[in-house]
């Protein structure tokens, strides 16, 4: 008689980088460093997974820590229903925040870990792998101290000559420099590239509209959080404006995007798979995507291990409402900015070439975590490490 499969171990590292220069960002906020939780999960079969919690670690550290203790004992293949009861039991935190960042590296890795038992990549568990390769865009255009015009002229068309025929830029400074920023970003992409604007949010739905007159007949492939994911009004009014618009990587399970998805105030929906609930969270956003016939472009900032797993979620996303011709293309976010972390943590890191990017054929997410490495950066003293007696 087999014995269930269950959680033995689970461990944490807290990853910070701290960057030279000030850091950089967007128009709202500079990132001064780089972070990232990694958990380790190990199980009675001896399967071990890895997973990627969003934020803070000393404010990501404590979730896991409560959270790594109820997981020990526990079957490893229950995934939907220990999300969903730990949101139910505790109400009272709401369906959003960084417990459920806590909780999403978690569920990555009980994927991983049971894709890895089954010999097989996570993308079989998620429907079957459909792609091979996927476009990649660089996610780049950050705003830096100096914001130089001539610096970022030279960063776009350092990306064409990388082979990228897609960029994504941040913009929601003033209207004039938004301007300025978009139309470098299309000079080097050309008239056939695509060039996506990220206001992360730094407006209000009036400014967005005089930003967004000034860049029109740049022809924006999508405009990225124009305003604030709970300025429900302010999506609603922008909507007129009959340009794409895109969001959700500030939003959390499948609660935080119901309300966005059936308003229609996204065309293009942007989970993060490490901090929206995991890969069980973003199969159920991917279904409501498809459900309104929506187009689904995950929002992908963190270190090489979330790569690969956005990398799994984008290999089994169906070609529908596409036939075999034609189609808008499956894009992954190649983040370009400093970040020691996103080469760090993997043996062999992601790449990206001539603008496209392999989805690893390993089982699990693929890739194999420098474990030494790994070590040797991580906060011990926000480390935890949990076995079962």
């Amino acid at each position: 008689m087999s014995t269930r499969t269950t959680v033995t171990t689970v461990e944490t590292f807290p990853l910070e980088a701290r960057l030279a220069g000030g850091g950089f960002g967007s128009a709202k906020a500079r990132v001064p460093a780089r972070v990232a939780t990694l958990v380790k999960i190990t199980t009675s079969d001896g399967a071990v997974g890895w997973g990627e919690s969003f934020g803070p670690p000393r404010l990501v550290a404590p979730f896991l820590h409560e959270q790594a203790h109820a997981l020990v004992g526990a079957p490893a293949d229950i995934r939907e229903n220990l999300l969903l009861d730990r949101l139910s039991l505790n109400y009272h935190l709401t369906s959003g925040g960084l417990h459920v960042a806590a909780a999403s590296g978690i569920d990555i890795a009980l994927w991983d870990a049971q894709a890895r038992s089954f010999g097989v990549p996570v993308a079989h568990l998620l429907g079957g792998r459909l792609h091979d390769r996927v476009d990649a865009y660089a996610s780049s255009g950050y705003v830096t101290v100096t914001r130089d015009p001539g610096e970022f002229r030279d960063t776009m068309r350092a990306h064409a000559n990388d082979g990228f025929t897609a960029v994504k830029i941040k913009i929601g400074l003033t209207p004039e420099e938004d301007r300025r920023r978009t139309l470098a970003a299309r000079e080097a992409m050309g008239d056939d590239g695509l060039v996506i604007v990220d206001y992360n949010a730094n407006t209000t739905a009036a400014g967005a509209r005089r930003s967004l007159d000034r860049i029109r007949d740049l022809d924006p492939y999508w405009v990225e959080e124009p305003v604030a994911p709970n300025d429900t009004v302010g999506w609603r009014e922008l909507r007129d404006l009959h340009l794409p618009l895109s969001g959700g990587e500030a939003l959390y399970t499948r609660y935080g995007f119901r309300d966005p998805i059936t308003e229609r105030h996204f065309d293009i929906v942007q989970p993060d798979i490490a901090k929206c609930g995991g890969f069980t969270e973003a199969q159920v956003i991917r279904q409501l995507t498809a459900a309104f016939n929506l187009r689904l472009s995950p929002h992908c900032w963190g270190t090489g291990l979330a790569q690969a797993a956005t990398l799994q979620l984008l290999s089994s996303i169906p070609r529908a409402p596409y036939g075999m011709a034609g189609g808008e293309p499956l894009l992954f976010e190649a983040d370009q900015g400093e970040n020691p972390l996103r080469e760090g943590v993997l043996t062999a890191p992601v790449q990206v070439e001539n603008g496209m990017v392999a989805v690893p054929e390993g089982p699990g997410l693929g890739v194999t975590v420098d474990e030494r490495w790994v070590r040797a950066h991580r906060i011990p003293e926000l480390s935890v490490r949990v076995r079962s007696e």
